[in-house]
């Protein structure tokens, strides 16, 4: 692939990419990240590229490139690192990515058209089958698992020589590394407290080595003893006040209920559902992984009926379609066959005015033959839509991260009986400021959640 190609190809994939994600609203942690990134990237095998550095509003643990120098990482991943070091061998790494052409090495123009296709298949492993194989591009599949063993080891490599050069302390490597290895042990732990399968940074795929083996190479390759910057206490500063958790502006869950309080409404999801709140759409998958339901607002015009907005996002005919009204607005709900990754399935849908926006339910089984299974479910989510009072919207606010210093030691056991972390809170604060020890030591700046 040219120069040229890998440009238009990137340029794509980024567009794409906002569609999913949504940048995080703090331009000044936006402009320290991108000024960490640019320091490295100047050191970099291709210092020739315009790089750019992005913070995704997400509470995932990930960051990822895509070709032609567009870098993300979420501000999940940043709000369990410690130090402007370690930021810098996220990055760092990333840009290995960039520099070694990984994701060009991967993908053709065509198969990155699909680069957000990809994302049904974190709750539906079948539809990575041969014949959804096409739709799925590989860049796709790159941006959500990593890039294979070889390649996330060659751009370790090229990450711990991009920090050394820019005058950070490459063992910073080893504690990104340590902290992405304790979060997926942590996750585990939680997952099954919480009923549901672990996460794990770029581990959705085989191909991608294990967080050990990651750290005992890497440990075996880079100089034990840099003298390189940390820059903890600037860090820290930028840390201070970032949403931890949900966003409660685009949307949070709530003991099994669906609340957005910038837009008044509310429902229920069945038990036990995971989620992922996208940036033009929310899914909700049922534990067995055989059914899932699409969420998406629509923008209406006055009178526009229930029919027309289903009709909007391009879903027809309808059928069995029959009126109802959740929380005393106008709705209607049917069946229809939508077309899922290529393929016509039978699906439940309902849509439901309020406002000035339409909200459409889009209900689906993996088996198309299986609807009527879980028909009662889709049809629930619907019918439990309502609004919001103005007690109900203002008792809606986010955690976030605040940075303290202590006078006196402390234990995290301590700080977790008044933490609002509800599950593992002990483990997961200890977890965010890097510790092994059970507590924080007297005159120390940790990270507590409010």
């Amino acid at each position: 692939m040219s120069s040229a190609q890998e440009l238009a190809l990137g340029k794509q994939a980024h567009q794409q990419t906002l569609q999913q994600y949504r940048t995080y609203n703090d331009a000044a942690l936006a402009q320290y990240v991108d000024s960490v990134g640019q320091r490295l990237a100047a050191q970099s095998h291709r210092a020739d590229l315009q790089y750019t550095f992005t913070v995704l509003d997400s509470d995932e643990i990930n960051a990822f490139a895509l070709p032609a120098g567009y870098i993300y990482i979420t501000r999940g991943l940043l709000a369990y690192l410690n130090s402007e070091a370690e930021l810098a061998a996220v990055l760092g790494h990333e840009i290995g990515h960039v520099t070694a052409r990984h994701g060009v090495r991967q993908a053709s123009s065509a198969q990155a058209a699909n680069i957000g296709s990809g994302m049904l298949a974190v709750f539906f492993p079948q539809l990575r089958s041969t014949g959804m194989s096409q739709s799925i591009g590989l860049l796709s599949k790159a941006m959500l698992s990593g890039y294979g063993r070889e390649h996330e080891l060659e751009a370790d490599r090229l990450g711990a020589s991009y920090i050394g050069a820019t005058g950070y302390d490459s063992g910073a490597m080893f504690d990104v590394i340590r902290v992405l290895k304790n979060q997926e042990l942590f996750d585990r732990k939680l997952a099954r407290a919480e009923g549901r399968e672990p996460r794990a940074y770029h581990g959705l795929f085989s191909t991608h080595p294990d967080n050990d083996t990651r750290l005992k190479e890497i440990i075996a390759e880079t100089p034990a003893n840099s003298r390189g910057e940390r820059h903890r206490e600037r860090f820290l500063n930028h840390l201070d006040g970032l949403i931890f958790g949900n966003n409660p502006n685009e949307g949070v869950i709530v003991e099994n209920r669906f609340i957005h309080p910038s837009l008044g409404v509310a429902f229920d999801i069945p038990a036990g559902w995971q989620s992922q709140n996208q940036s033009e759409q929310l899914i909700l998958a049922d534990p067995n992984r055989k059914a899932v339901m699409l969420v998406r607002l629509a923008k209406t015009k006055a009178g526009l009926a229930p029919t027309e907005v289903i009709k909007k996002l391009g879903i027809g005919p309808l059928s069995q379609v029959e009126a109802f009204k959740p929380g005393g607005r106008r709705g209607v709900r049917a069946l229809a066959q939508v077309d899922i990754e290529g393929t016509r399935r039978p699906a439940r849908v309902a849509a439901v005015i309020s406002g000035d926006y339409g909200y459409v339910f889009v209900g689906f089984t993996v088996d198309g033959q299986a609807l009527g299974s879980y028909d009662s479910a889709f049809s629930a989510v619907s019918a439990s839509f309502r609004g919001l009072s103005a007690a109900e919207k203002a008792a809606v606010k986010p955690q976030v991260l605040a940075v303290t210093r202590i006078k006196n030691s402390i234990s995290w056991a301590t700080l977790a009986k008044v933490s609002p972390l509800k599950k593992l809170a002990e483990a997961r604060l200890a977890l965010l400021n890097g510790s092994d020890a059970a507590g924080a030591a007297a005159g120390s700046r940790i990270k507590v959640v409010k």
